[in-house]
């Protein structure tokens, strides 16, 4: 368990502002949980079984969350200039979100259904540099990942409760989709509340104020730009086989055919399950070594997951791989959230975090739709030595980086 007694060494000398932070973002991560599971599969579910959406509304709904990560450096420029705080904006834009989601529930057409619904998740994807400044100012810099880590089990539990009651109830009744959507909506509302409740203070002026700088800093910090570099590759590799895992189970041509719990089990289930029991383990490697050791380990297991899941017809290997996958996605959402920490100053921090909201926006548009384009053309082992292959060249750069920095310690050492 994590000490929260106010007078505890752990939590160092602002220990009650970490208390009250840790508390409020428990409950944000909750919320968070329930609100994933709109644009992780409600949302779609109800423009196809509802509103009988044809195959193009897959890819706007998957690509709403992710084409509002690309507006994240010219967002934070606004917020910068605005004078708020940090939590106060990340809260306006949760109830703008809810508002939204609402609106949405009371659609009686697609297009009142999805546009909303849409804008509602590019909206809220303008929080993550809010986040991590308020993560980066109320947390000791070496206890970040332990304290995110219980976020995230809280967020993954409310994720699988919601899923599973939501889901329950439109298998019951399609129509009954406004309950949904009016409990996302809920959702949004009280991550509002919670991130009013974190004491944040304005966003510095002068550090990412100005999109084009933010950008500069890509070339300016060498090693930041390879990192992105390296995620860049991680994320096709990764992101363009992840929504394949359903097709590859379901289809015919790939010989398996497995039934919906099947397919539930293996694509959400056992990576949910082990995403939560590995979450711990992975926020105390946070902060505790060198963090481009932790990402090439958390690269080789998903390199590993997809090699395994793509090339096989054993439902007992498949479900290996997701079990895998789950375990090397707990860490990866930690070192997603915190990694600029390790390289920014705290004032840079936001900056460095729209840049790489923004490259993921980029491969997140892009890379589910040459996932379906190479299965289509090289099949599934094919697609799986293209993802592996990716991921392999994200570890090569990782590995360059780490023995190029130890070579520097040492001269520097010896000099």
């Amino acid at each position: 368990m994590v000490d929260l007694s106010v007078g505890s060494s752990f939590m160092g000398p602002d220990a009650a502002l970490i208390k009250k932070t840790f508390r409020w973002d428990c409950l944000r991560g909750g919320m968070y949980g329930v609100v994933e599971t709109g644009w992780g599969g409600f949302a779609l579910v109800i423009a196809i079984g509802f509103f009988q959406a044809q195959d193009w509304v897959k890819g706007l709904v998957a690509a709403a969350t992710p084409f509002g990560l690309l507006f994240n450096p010219i967002s934070l420029s606004f917020f910068v200039k605005s004078g708020w705080r940090a939590g106060s904006i990340a809260s306006v834009l949760a109830v703008v979100s809810g508002a939204l989601m609402l609106a949405g529930s009371f659609a009686d057409s697609l297009w009142g259904f999805l546009v909303p619904v849409c804008l509602a998740f590019a909206v809220s994807a303008q929080t993550m540099p809010l986040l991590v400044q308020i993560w980066t100012s109320n947390y000791p810099s070496d206890k970040r990942g332990s304290y995110l880590s219980i976020s995230l089990m809280v967020s993954i539990f409310a994720a699988f409760v919601t899923s599973v009651s939501g889901g329950w109830l439109l298998d019951r009744d399609i129509s009954m989709y406004r309950w949904v959507l009016i409990a996302l909506s809920f959702g949004y509302f009280m991550t509002g509340v919670a991130l009013s409740q974190i004491p944040t203070t304005p966003l510095r002026r002068g550090v990412a104020e100005n999109p084009l700088r933010n950008f500069g800093y890509v070339v300016e910090d060498k090693k930041f730009g390879l990192m992105l570099l390296s995620w860049m590759f991680l994320g096709f590799g990764n992101l363009m086989v992840l929504p394949l895992r359903v097709e590859y189970l379901l289809q015919p041509e790939y010989g398996i055919e497995a039934s919906k719990l099947v397919v539930m089990m293996a694509t959400i289930g056992v990576p949910a399950f082990f995403r939560f029991i590995s979450s711990r383990m992975w926020g105390y490697l946070f902060d505790h070594i060198d963090f481009m050791i932790l990402r090439a380990v958390l690269n080789v297991l998903i390199m590993i997951s997809i090699g395994l899941f793509l090339t096989t017809k054993d439902l007992w290997v498949i479900f290996s791989a997701s079990a895998v996958l789950g375990t090397a996605m707990a860490g990866a959402n930690i070192s997603w959230s915190l990694w600029v920490t390790k390289f920014a100053t705290p004032e840079r921090t936001p900056a460095y975090m729209s840049i790489h909201s923004f490259t993921t926006g980029v491969r997140g548009v892009l890379a589910p739709f040459l996932g379906f384009y190479l299965i289509s053309y090289l099949g599934a082992t094919g697609t799986a030595v293209t993802g592996v292959t990716l991921v392999f060249i994200s570890i090569l750069i990782v590995a360059v980086m780490y023995i190029g920095l130890r070579k520097k310690t040492r001269q520097v050492e010896d000099s």
